[in-house]
């Protein structure tokens, strides 16, 4: 993917890690790796006396992630979980940071999943996306055409994909993981665990890929820049 920019949606303050092998890869080459998170990550707490303490304690997990993935952007828009919805001004906020970053691709959740979270985020980034190349709403900057538009998880449709190499990467997963230990409850892993993986798979790393859904919203107007 010979980008120089790419913005990546999540739900919840973890979700982008699915894609985390490409966005490592990407960041090591240059890339500007931004993320949207869209909601706080309120109700991702494990035991009632977490509860107080667990959006800044996610807030925390996120900037180690960060640093594990390279990635040098991170807005978060701070939805309640379980609470987010197509509203005017989240997507407002989506089409603001899309014209900020220009990204050249963005990433984001596919239409199918249970997570009501999920399907927002779907919702709303697509839109957001579209309305940003637009224009309209001039207060939240100059209008942004984003090229390319996939999806990296919870999608059936039979679309074109593209599959990116992560074989050299597949550690940072689970080393990214690790830095979420307020959801390692959720992830039926421990930190000690996750960090082996991340050295088991570092030093003998299997062939790995990480596979992307073009969305059927994209103009292709070329062929997408891949390096053979």
């Amino acid at each position: 993917m010979d980008y120089e920019r790419i913005l990546v949606f999540g739900a919840h303050p973890d979700d982008e890690l699915m894609m985390s092998g490409t966005m490592a890869k990407l960041a090591h080459q240059g890339v500007e790796v931004a993320v949207v998170t869209m909601t706080n990550g309120s109700e991702g707490y494990p035991q009632p006396e977490m509860r107080d303490t667990i959006v800044v304690t996610r807030r925390q997990e996120m900037a180690e992630a960060d640093a594990v993935l390279g990635i040098a952007r991170r807005y978060a828009l701070d939805n309640e979980d379980m609470g987010l919805t197509a509203d005017k001004g989240t997507v407002k906020d989506c089409i603001r940071i899309v014209r900020e970053v220009r990204p050249d691709a963005v990433f984001t959740h596919g239409p199918h999943d249970r997570h009501r979270d999920h399907l927002a985020t779907h919702t709303i980034s697509v839109q957001a996306t579209w309305h940003a190349g637009e224009p309209v709403a001039a207060e939240l900057g100059e209008p942004w055409r984003t090229r390319h538009v996939y999806y990296y998880k919870s999608c059936r449709l039979d679309l074109p994909t593209v599959v990116v190499d992560t074989t050299a990467w597949q550690h940072k997963r689970p080393e990214a993981l690790a830095t979420q230990v307020s959801q390692h409850t959720l992830f039926r892993r421990s930190r000690a665990e996750l960090l082996a993986d991340a050295a088991r798979l570092k030093e003998n790393p299997p062939p790995a890929a990480e596979t992307f859904w073009i969305v059927p919203t994209n103009v292709l107007h070329d062929f997408l820049p891949l390096h053979l």
